[in-house]
């Protein structure tokens, strides 16, 4: 490294020789220094001023000590396995180079083009980035790789604008100065060992962006740097630009706008220079933000006050300050804003250099004397004063202000008093906000003085607000009146509320807000750059009330703002930042068990991993051994660790995973199927995603199951498109088991439900012959059902009958025999179900212990026992209704089906709504609707909800009868026609009880309309009885009988013996109200046959009543 041997000598060389002992102790020598990282100067408990001077001098050794820059193998990354990065690219080009072949001799030619490549590359490396090629005049750097930094971006364009000065700098033999141009592009590319052929292969990089960088550069004149449009959002305003206009260039399928980088921007601050646009309003941080306002109302009191906001990257700490200082506008204060920088942490005073320059205005056309000018001006101190200010700035003052006396230690501490003086000058004018950023990269010097103005900081009117990231760590020693303050991670609320405020208060689909709350973990940065994405992205579609996905929807890329930044964060682990690229693969969490079996490395060499991990705050680690498990501190680090990998590595990776897996018992097969389709192995995820969607469904989680049927489906649709038989039926089986899936959120009846079942039976007739075509007729049959094409149900019914004799099928012939009788009920046929229902309940018995519910979507044979009460409820049978119930109850109860009770639930209102059962209906639906919301059961939500409106009705509540009435349109809407024709009649007859004749009327209208459309005629008895109630309203006997008797004619047609029995009572009475005892006889006389004693209770005791006084009269 140096010519100097021993530690001691080396450290003395730096003015720290009293830190030889700690080294000795840790038995570090010369030689092991270019092996040190920073965190181990750290380990040694060094303090941050000399640590940072050390490390400092470290970098500088190696860098100086590095082969030459032409040498093939110079500073190449060891291991430079291939990898997927975002990449900075910057092409610099010779101006002139032919001419100046034809016009100089070859040595001195070669000289000149020596001189340049040196100059470039150690503009490149002071900037952290990479020459990755040299090709004569022209040189290909990387900012990004093999190492990123954050702010890799920024480096390229200030390394860029260094090079064009440094080349001016240099002259040819004959006098002419050297003229270059640089081209600058950022993008995603592979690069590192593309081949395995050498040095030069390892740093090629293969994408669109090192060939744009160098078509940009052809656009630059001479001494110009050029970037695209696209880098704009990544570099904020930290430089001033002027557009070329549109280019197309060669190679690059678009247009390009072009722009030309004239210098950096005056900007005080990193936050201020990376601003575009407006801010959105500050949310999460109005405690943090009181606090500080409350110290300096302090502070303005002369009660000086020191604040630290501490936090990681892009948790908040200068979006806050930026709030302060907005907070703070009203009151009279002076503001100085020191910005400390990441390229300069070995620089004395940089952020002090920097304040004052920008304080004082100057320009790159200032002579000397105008600085001086302008330092007198801004100061108008004595000459002495001036003098130190403007040795601190490198200006020479000896002229005007004479020769500055002292050493170097003690003219440094003459400028640390001028500029305390200067601070607490200011104070005594007006108070002075003194805001600090990124005390995590400030030079020792400036430390030390920031140390100082601390110590003169009691009874001053100063607020030093700072903030640092972790691990800064200096203690400011005992000074009164310093607050910290860490800034933490955001709550779920807090991050809606940013992502609203970015939409203009227009909600984003639930699916995308748990993208962005699970991939940003909190931190605000994230948030705001992950949803802009998202925006920008085309996946979703702006309505008026709120964002709608689109069909292109899909994973999300890590915005290109935060790439840099969070690959950072992995480069500074190299050695073992394939462990966290394998542990991405697992997931975000993963354990140290798994771990083991796929890493092929000593368990004791992968425990040290971890721990660096852990340390580096990169992972968290959670239990003890053997049980340990670990997560990556952010989902967009692991994210950023995955993406890294090009695609043959992941798919090792995978199947590794998937091996290891697969050999532990009861792994959850979508976890399976995860891997399985990151190794590409298709059609072994495509088996185990539909594994994984049948158990879904069977839990029953019928989103996760629609999810993970789908991504099976997607999988073979390829195959599918070539007509392969195999996949054909595959496919199949998924539409099937996607029907299932659908059913219960989104119901039968929807397009998408009816579509996937239709698509199946078309790849069912291409096939031929399949076991599943009955399974098909069934979803369709239940579609046409919920419709209310109760016509095409029953037929579809009478075909699936034939199916499953066919096939031996028994579970699909019961279900066949129960949806024929059901079709034939719902028409108002009860006698003709009957049969059909017995058949099936004969059949259950042979089917009871299957797993039904997850094959059809619900059980049955629950359905059937309710069907069976419900028509032993329309003929008047009540005791064998409530034992029909009972049953149904028991057996829901058992297999514990959401889907299956909540259908059930719903079944017994309608009966209860038959039976004119109002506490029984108000029982069923205060268990089925929060039922129905807790496992979100959408395809039984509407239902559920138009009968609570009309048991607000049933209540006294006439505004149920408009709830009534919106939720039966939502209904219409989704296709649904089934149950609608009663709901109408029990809403009729509920709006009359509440006195609204018109809407009764009106209802009583609708309702025979829609079972003139429907064929539901169920209800059409009880319709007709209804409407002998608005007759006898009018006075109409006339009217009124015939309703009566036409009402007791379809009862007896059908079978519905308690229709029967309440129009002939109703018809009993108009009889006896209008004197014609005789024919009250003759109509209640033949109901006491009609059934048995215990059914039909208050019916059969109106009857009773009836009987008894035409007896006394």
């Amino acid at each position: 490294m140096t010519a100097v041997s021993g530690i001691e000598n080396w450290l003395a060389d730096i003015g720290l020789q009293r830190y030889a002992k700690v080294f000795e102790e840790a038995e570090i020598d010369v030689d092991t220094l270019p092996e040190l990282l920073e965190e181990d100067l750290k380990e040694l408990g060094l303090p941050l001023g000399p640590r940072r001077k050390i490390w400092g001098a470290i970098t500088r050794a190696v860098a100086a000590s590095q082969p030459d820059i032409l040498r093939e193998d110079a500073k190449m990354p060891l291991a430079a396995t291939a990898e997927r990065r975002h990449l900075t690219v910057m092409f610099v080009d010779l101006v002139g180079s032919t001419e100046m072949v034809m016009r100089l001799d070859a040595e001195d030619m070669r000289e000149v083009i020596t001189q340049y490549q040196q100059a470039v590359a150690s503009v490149v490396d002071a900037y952290a980035g990479f020459v990755a090629t040299l090709l004569g005049d022209g040189m290909l750097c990387y900012f990004g790789w093999p190492h990123a930094n954050e702010d890799d971006t920024d480096r390229a364009v200030r390394a860029g604008l260094a090079v064009i000065e440094a080349t001016q700098q240099i002259t040819t033999p004959d006098g002419a100065a050297l003229a270059s141009r640089v081209g600058i592009a950022s993008g995603v590319v592979v690069v590192g060992d593309l081949t395995g052929g050498g040095a030069r292969q390892e740093a090629a990089a293969i994408g669109e962006t090192p060939n744009l960088a160098a078509r940009l550069q052809s656009v630059a004149e001479p001494n110009q740097l050029v970037i695209p449009g696209e880098m704009l959002p990544l570099l904020g305003a930290t430089f001033k630009i002027t557009s070329l206009g549109a280019h197309d260039l060669k190679g690059i399928g678009r247009p390009i706008e072009a722009f030309v980088v004239d210098g950096e921007t005056s900007a005080k601050s990193r936050f201020e220079a990376r601003r575009t646009g407006s801010l959105i309003p500050i949310v999460g941080r109005e405690n943090e933000i009181e606090t500080v306002l409350n110290r300096w109302a302090q502070a303005q009191t002369g009660q000086g006050q020191m604040i630290l906001l501490s936090g990681e990257a892009g948790i908040g700490k200068s979006r806050t300050v930026q709030a302060v200082m907005d907070a703070s506008l009203a009151d009279d204060h002076t503001r100085l804003i020191y910005q400390c920088s990441p390229y300069h942490t070995e620089s004395a005073f940089y952020p002090f250099v920097q304040q004052l320059s920008d304080a004082a205005r100057f320009t790159t056309e200032d002579t000397t004397e105008d600085r001086l000018d302008k330092i007198e001006a801004l100061f108008n101190g004595s000459p002495a004063i001036h003098g130190v200010i403007a040795l601190l700035l490198g200006l020479d003052g000896s002229t005007r202000y004479g020769k500055t006396d002292g050493t170097p230690a003690q003219q440094r501490a003459h400028m640390m008093q001028a500029l305390v003086e200067i601070l607490l000058r200011m104070a005594r004018r007006k108070p002075v906000l003194l805001v600090f950023e990124d005390l995590h990269w400030i030079d020792p010097t400036s430390l030390e003085l920031l140390d100082f103005i601390l110590a003169a900081l009691p009874g001053q009117r100063i607020l030093i607000l700072a903030t640092a990231r972790p691990p800064f760590d200096h203690d400011f020693g005992p000074v009164p009146n310093i607050t910290r303050l860490q800034l933490n991670r955001l709550t779920k609320g807090m991050t809606y509320a940013i992502v609203a405020k970015l939409t203009g208060e227009k909600p984003l689909p639930e699916k995308i807000m748990n993208i962005i709350v699970r991939r940003t973990d909190g931190v605000p940065l994230f948030i705001e750059e992950l949803t802009k994405t998202i925006l920008e992205s085309g996946a979703l579609t702006e309505g008026e009330s709120g964002y709608l996905v689109n069909d292109s929807l899909g994973d999300f890329a890590i915005p290109a703002t935060l790439q840099d930044s969070l690959m950072a964060r992995l480069d500074r682990l190299a050695p073992i930042k394939e462990i966290a690229q394998i542990a991405a693969c697992v997931g975000r969490v993963f354990s140290h068990q798994l771990m083991t079996k796929i890493c092929e490395i000593p368990e004791v060499e992968l425990d040290d991993a971890f721990d660096q991990l852990v340390a580096a705050e990169l992972i968290h680690q959670h239990g003890v051994a053997p049980q340990v498990q670990y997560i990556f501190k952010h989902a967009l680090v692991r994210d950023a660790a995955y993406e890294s990998l090009v695609k043959e590595r992941r798919t090792v990776f995978h199947k590794r995973i998937l091996a290891a897996l697969e050999a532990e018992p009861d792994t959850a097969p979508e976890l399976l199927a995860t891997h399985a389709e990151a190794a590409r192995l298709t059609d072994r995820a495509i088996t185990l995603w539909q594994a994984a969607g049948k158990a879904a469904i069977s839990r029953p989680a019928y989103k996760e199951g629609e999810t993970h049927l789908r991504r099976a489906i997607a999988l073979n649709a390829p195959k599918v498109a070539t007509d392969d038989k195999a996949a054909l039926a595959t496919a199949i089986a998924l539409k099937v088991q996607l029907f299932v899936a659908l059913s219960p959120g989104k119901g039968l009846w929807s397009d998408e439900a009816v579509a996937t079942l239709e698509e199946a039976l078309d790849m069912a007739d291409k096939v031929g012959e399949t076991p599943l075509r009955g399974d098909i007729i069934y979803g369709l049959l239940m579609s046409s059902y919920f419709r209310g094409r109760l016509e095409t149900s029953i037929a579809r019914a009478d075909e699936l009958k034939g199916l499953a004799e066919v096939s031996g099928d028994t579970a699909q012939l019961l279900v066949a025999k129960r949806l024929a009788a059901i079709g034939r009920l719902k028409m108002g046929r009860f006698i003709e179900s009957q049969p059909y229902l017995d058949e099936a309940e004969a059949l259950s018995e042979q089917v009871a212990s299957e797993n039904l519910a997850a094959r059809f979507g619900h059980d049955p044979i629950v359905g059937l026992q309710i069907y069976q009460s419900l028509g032993a409820t329309f003929r008047g049978q009540t005791q064998r209704a409530n034992i029909y119930r009972k049953n149904a109850e028991d057996r829901a109860r058992i297999i514990g089906h959401t889907n299956t009770t909540c259908a059930m639930l719903g079944l017994f209102v309608i009966c209860a709504h038959v039976a004119n059962d109002v506490t029984a209906e108000r029982r069923h639906l205060s268990i089925l609707r929060p039922l129905i919301n807790e496992h979100n059961v959408a395809s039984s939500h509407l239902w559920a909800e138009a009968t609570y409106a009309l048991l607000r009705m049933a209540d006294g509540d006439a505004l149920g009868l408009d709830a009534f009435r919106i939720t039966e349109a939502k209904m219409l809407d989704v296709g649904i026609r089934l149950l609608v024709p009663g709901n109408r009649v029990v809403a009729a007859r509920r709006a009359l009880a509440l006195g609204l004749v018109k809407d009764a009327k009106a209802l009583a209208d609708d309702a025979e309309n829609m079972m003139n459309e429907t064929g539901e005629k169920s209800w059409l008895p009880d319709l007709h009885r209804l409407r002998a109630g608005f007759a006898i309203a009018e006075h109409d006997m006339g009217r009124a009988e015939d309703h009566l008797k036409a009402a007791i004619s379809l009862a007896q047609l059908g079978g519905g013996t308690l229709w029967e029995i309440r129009a002939a009572i109703d018809l009993a009475k108009l009889y006896h109200s209008a004197g014609r005892n005789g024919e009250v006889s003759q109509v209640i006389a033949p109901l006491f046959d009609l059934v048995l004693p215990g059914d039909c209770p208050l019916e059969m005791q109106a009857a009773t009543q009836l009987k008894q006084m035409l007896a006394t009269a």
